[in-house]
């Protein structure tokens, strides 16, 4: 038999063996190890096996546009996946804003708020924080990490409050880690980074579904019985 034709006939044996037998690996070892597929063996087919390996790994890492959230709500759950640069750094910004959209309080749990980004500026981190913080807002109450304070930022944001007539309360903390904006308690979204780190690396930001929500409303309240207030980021 022509060499040809018999590598057809031994691939079409493989081809059998892989498709009605999920055990019987002695028979495939054998083909694969025996007359014309040796040399396959143990290069071709082990570096195929390889690269789809790698692959596989590389498509289970690759960063998507969405997340579903396996809830009740997710067909309605405002989210998205930042990306890496100014241009994606913006487009969280406005994201967020949309979902603040005539919000009269925001609490923000973010433990380096008041810290600006490398990248940027003192006022462009400010100006960030104007253009994600709607005119309709009336009060904030912000949680930060004690002695994580870029002066010019607090004092700037300070002011922002004071222009737009804002009450503000800020509270220091170590027991908050996530970043958590909650508007008018009746809508909370999680953000996987600091708003200063937006743009930096992948995150998400995604909205709670509503027992999230409660519950971490819960905790914030609780929290706030037992830690100082001050009037000024």
């Amino acid at each position: 038999m022509p060499r040809k034709e018999l590598l057809i006939e031994h691939l079409k044996e493989l081809i059998a063996i892989v498709e009605h037998s999920d055990s019987d690996r002695d028979a495939l070892r054998k083909i694969c190890s025996e007359g014309l597929l040796y040399p396959f063996w143990n290069k071709e087919f082990e570096y195929r096996l390889r690269r789809l390996e790698r692959k596989v790994d590389a498509l289970l890492e690759r960063p998507t546009a969405s997340c579903r959230m396996a809830s009740e709500e997710g067909s309605n759950i405002m989210q998205l996946m930042t990306g890496v640069g100014d241009a994606a750094r913006c487009e969280a910004i406005e994201h967020m804003s949309r979902g603040f959209s005539g919000a009269k309080q925001l609490v923000i749990c973010d433990p380096y708020f008041l810290l600006s980004n490398s990248k940027a500026s003192t006022e462009g981190y400010l100006a960030c924080v104007k253009d994600v913080i709607p005119k309709t807002v009336e009060a904030i109450e912000l949680f930060v990490k004690p002695r994580k304070r870029d002066v010019k930022v607090a004092e700037g944001f300070t002011k922002l409050c004071q222009d737009r007539g804002i009450r503000l309360t800020c509270r220091k903390t170590e027991e908050l880690h996530d970043r958590v904006w909650i508007v008018d308690y009746t809508r909370a979204f999680v953000v996987g980074a600091s708003f200063n780190g937006l743009g930096n690396k992948y995150t998400f930001i995604l909205e709670l579904p509503e027992e999230d929500r409660r519950n971490f409303i819960k905790q914030v309240g609780l929290l706030r019985e037992r830690t100082a207030r001050s009037k000024s980021a």
